[in-house]
């Protein structure tokens, strides 16, 4: 009775603790679709990264140190000018004095000296107080108040960077704790395969593996999702910083075009005995007060081009440098991609999948997973000798890097914006240190905008009913097309060490692609013979013609 009585409770533990897991991965994901997304403003999309936010963080600290020297080196000039009032003050008391009972003309000439001092006395003291007024007190108020502003909006981004990196280190520990299973169990298996005449004796521990396998499958896979949300999360997060931080700098610029009309004000009117010793201050002054705010926000760049990397799923039976059956690996791979496969139609059913968000530069909680599914879909291609691969648009932001414990690591390096050529293209390190080439080249997905794979769901068609419906696209693998040789249309100066100098006229031979925006390659041909640098290197795609 007593053990039937344990095995229930164990059985209802196992029920209620099945129940609160999926419970929480439905929390999860539903935190992740309603997620908002926020106005673009001119700088979030160049520095909405966390590299990229601490560097515009560090510009705007220093121009608010530069706010607080100016605002001290007025309060200097002020006291400066109080001072020589006092003192031309104390000179005139004593000339009057002197002149007050002369009768020559002659001596009477130093009272209007004395008076001539009197002027000049009164002009600084009501430079100083006009300094002290409309300078130094605005400036010194909105410079601590902007302090306050950069020290609360830096503590905010980097609290959720953090949780970022904590996230990420708590799915690697996952996927590293998949891989000694999935070992395991492959161990496992082998043994059993070898002594086939006692099947029962690795039956326990086969059953034991394979359901903590499945467990742990589920939970990397909702764990990754979970990333995701922290990485969308981290990102709004970073926008609202770096939309604080322009206000700061718009704020700063504004009060300082402010203090500085003042003051050319004020000494427009200290008359004219004073105009021509000021006229030159002024002309320069004029130009600072009549610049445009906007014309120096748009001359700040970060070093780097600004890129989402989002973490995606590598599973053990992906990795097909690790050795195991091609039968298991293929059912384990069926098995999360039908995972996957439920959840999008869960999502299409209920209508409750994000499909386009506000902000074009981010992709929806369907995409993400749908990009899953294609991954996973795409090894078993592999895995059935890579006939019928299918293609998506996101494939050619795929890379391949190492983690720190040398397990193979896949994200997607996503740009924010493509609208700044000049940058070089961020470094893939993210915690890892050697990077792997994708299996195809960027070129041979030029011409496809938005290509679903096997299984996908297309949410341009509906059903009779208005719900959307699947729909089934599969393409040829695409045969390898012949060297791109381009054209060059205007000449290129190289401003890094990864850049090549190439001029009008040249012919280069295209090795590789960065994205949209740069091009790997090295000259073949110069217009007027001359000789070839043969060094391979980068440069802009709109600077050449491309042809076959």
């Amino acid at each position: 009775m007593n053990s039937r009585m344990s095995k229930l409770r164990r059985s209802i533990s196992r029920s209620v603790f099945q129940l609160n897991s999926s419970l929480s991965r439905q929390n999860s994901l539903n935190g992740l679709v309603d997620l908002p997304t926020m106005s673009n403003t001119t700088l979030v999309d160049k520095f909405a990264t966390p590299s990229n936010f601490r560097q515009l963080r560090d510009l705007i600290r220093n121009n608010n140190e530069l706010l607080a020297e100016v605002v001290t080196a007025f309060e200097e000039k002020a006291a400066l000018d109080f001072h020589y009032s006092k003192t031309l003050k104390k000179i005139s008391i004593r000339l009057h004095k002197l002149t007050q009972s002369v009768e020559s003309g002659i001596d009477k000439g130093w009272t209007n000296v004395a008076e001539q001092f009197d002027i000049h006395a009164t002009i600084h003291s009501n430079l100083g107080s006009a300094i002290t007024e409309d300078i130094i007190q605005p400036l010194r108020s909105i410079q601590s108040n902007q302090q306050k502003t950069i020290r609360a909006a830096d503590n905010f981004v980097e609290r959720e960077i953090r949780k970022l990196k904590d996230k990420k280190d708590e799915t690697q520990k996952m996927k590293r704790s998949l891989y000694v299973l999935a070992k395991e169990l492959e161990k496992t298996e082998n043994s059993a395969e070898r002594e086939k005449a006692q099947p029962e004796k690795f039956a326990l521990r086969r059953k034991k593996y394979k359901d903590q396998m499945i467990r742990s499958e589920d939970d990397y896979v909702w764990q990754t999702v979970d990333l995701e949300k922290q990485r969308r999360m981290t990102e709004n997060v970073l926008r609202k910083g770096v939309e604080s931080m322009e206000s700061v700098e718009r704020q700063r610029l504004a009060h300082c075009q402010t203090a500085l009309g003042r003051y050319k004000r004020k000494i427009e009117t200290l008359g004219p005995n004073l105009r021509q010793m000021f006229e030159r201050h002024s002309n320069n002054l004029e130009l600072a007060v009549d610049s445009v705010p906007e014309d120096y926000i748009q001359t700040i760049q970060p070093s780097t081009s600004a890129v989402n990397h989002i973490t995606l799923i590598d599973l053990h039976a992906e990795n097909f440098g690790e050795v195991m059956s091609s039968t298991r690996r293929r059912q384990n791979l069926e098995r999360v991609s039908g995972v996957l496969d439920s959840e999008l139609k869960r999502l299409y059913n209920n209508q409750t999948a994000d499909v386009m968000v506000s902000n074009s530069k981010q992709i929806s909680v369907l995409e993400f997973i749908e990009y899953l599914y294609y991954k996973l879909n795409d090894s078993i291609n592999i895995v059935d000798g890579g006939q019928n691969r299918g293609f998506h648009r996101l494939s050619r932001f795929q890379h391949k890097i190492k983690d720190k414990s040398g397990l193979p690591m896949t994200i997607l390096t996503i740009p924010l914006s493509g609208d700044n050529n000049s940058l070089p293209p961020p470094c893939l390190s993210m915690e890892a240190s050697t990077a792997y080439p994708s299996p195809r080249g960027s070129g041979e997905y030029e011409e496809y905008e938005k290509i679903s794979d096997d299984g996908f769901y297309s949410t341009t068609t509906t059903s009779s009913n208005g719900g959307p419906i699947r729909t089934t696209t599969t393409f040829d693998e695409p045969t390898s097309s012949p060297p791109t040789i381009c054209r060059v249309l205007y000449d290129f100066e190289p401003k890094h060490a990864d850049e090549i100098e190439i001029r009008e006229g040249q012919c280069v031979l295209v090795e590789d692609r960065i994205g949209d925006d740069w091009l790997i390659g090295h000259v073949i041909s110069q217009h007027d013979n001359s000789s070839i640098d043969p060094r391979s290197g980068r440069f802009p795609t709109t600077y050449v013609s491309l042809r076959q």
